[in-house]
C-alpha cells in the first residue's frame, strides 16, 4: 500500500482523478468517524459540506453497510446512488433480489434476541431488515462478546454469511450481494468504466479485491494484507482527500470551484 499523499500516492491518485472518475465511499470510519454508538455517528461538517460540492459536479454514490434510510439522515445533501447494506439494499434493479432477504434477517433477528448471552455480554444488535450487525464495541469484555456473538451465530439457520468489521460482525444472507458487486453494479448502471472507492474495514475489501484497472481502491489507515493501492493514515484526512479531488479538476478544466483550503498539494 501506498500512503495517499506521499508523491508516489498523489501521482496514482491524480491519473486516477483525470478519467473522472464514479466516487464511491463507506460512510462510517471514512466519512464519518466512528462512534461508541451508531446512532452517534455524524459527519463532520466540513466533509458533508465538500462531499455536497463534489456531487454536484460529479457521480458519487455512497456505499454502506448501514440501512438506507438511516445512512440519508446522516447525509446534508443526495448522491447520485446510495446503496445500503453492504450492497443488499439501494442497487438499481436490485429491489426483488433485496426482498428475499427480509425473511431470514428477521428470523435470525428474533433468535439472536431470545438469546441471553448476548445481552449479557454487552452486544448490540442492530437491525437493518436486509442485514445484521451485532456490535460489541461498549463491551466490558469485548473478547468475550466476540466469543459468545461467534457462538450464538453457529446456531441460526439459514447459515449467514459473517463479514467482521471494526468491532462488529455482519450478518448477510449467503446470496446477498457484498460491496464489490455492488460497485461492480453502480459502474454498469453509471456507464463508467473508471471508479476511486474509500473505505476503511473488511467490508470493503471486497471492492478492492476486484482488482479491477479501472477502479482504485484506498483504505482509511492501513491494514496489513489489504487489497487496496492506497491508503490514508487517518479518518481525519479524509477532508484533505475531498478537497484534494476537487482542486485538481478545478485545475484541469477549471469548472469546478475547490471546496475550501486543501494540503497545498
Amino acid at each position: 500500500m501506498i500512503y495517499a499523499f506521499s508523491r508516489e500516492g498523489v501521482a496514482v491518485l491524480d491519473a486516477a482523478l483525470a478519467e473522472r472518475p464514479l466516487l464511491a465511499f463507506d460512510v462510517d470510519g471514512t466519512l464519518a468517524p466512528i462512534a461508541e454508538r451508531p446512532t452517534d455517528a455524524r459527519l463532520p461538517e466540513e466533509v458533508e459540506t465538500c462531499l455536497a460540492h463534489l456531487a454536484e459536479r460529479a457521480v458519487v454514490a455512497v456505499v454502506t453497510g448501514r440501512a438506507v434510510a438511516d445512512a440519508r439522515r446522516m447525509l446534508g445533501f443526495e448522491p447520485r446512488h446510495l446503496v445500503g447494506n453492504h450492497g443488499a439494499e439501494g442497487l438499481p434493479g436490485g429491489e426483488t433480489h433485496s426482498a428475499r432477504f427480509i425473511g431470514a434477517v428477521r428470523s435470525w433477528s428474533e433468535a439472536l434476541r431470545a438469546d441471553p448471552a448476548l445481552a449479557a455480554a454487552g452486544v448490540l444488535i442492530e437491525d437493518k431488515r436486509y442485514s445484521l450487525s451485532l456490535h460489541y464495541r461498549s463491551a466490558r469484555d469485548q473478547a468475550a462478546a466476540s466469543r459468545a456473538i461467534h457462538r450464538c451465530i453457529e446456531a441460526l439457520h439459514p447459515k449467514p454469511r459473517i463479514i467482521p468489521g471494526k468491532l462488529v460482525v455482519n450478518l448477510l444472507p449467503a446470496d446477498a450481494p457484498d460491496k464489490g458487486v455492488a460497485l461492480r453494479s453502480l459502474m454498469t448502471s453509471c456507464e463508467l468504466s473508471r471508479a476511486l472507492y474509500v473505505g476503511d474495514d473488511d467490508t470493503d475489501e471486497a471492492v478492492f479485491r476486484l482488482r479491477l484497472p479501472g477502479v482504485l481502491g484506498l483504505r482509511v489507515e492501513r491494514q496489513a494484507g489489504s487489497a487496496a493501492a492506497l491508503y490514508l493514515e487517518h479518518q481525519r484526512e479524509m477532508l484533505a482527500l475531498l478537497r484534494h479531488i476537487a482542486q485538481r479538476w478545478q485545475q484541469n478544466d477549471g469548472n469546478c470551484q475547490p471546496c475550501g483550503r486543501g494540503r497545498g498539494l
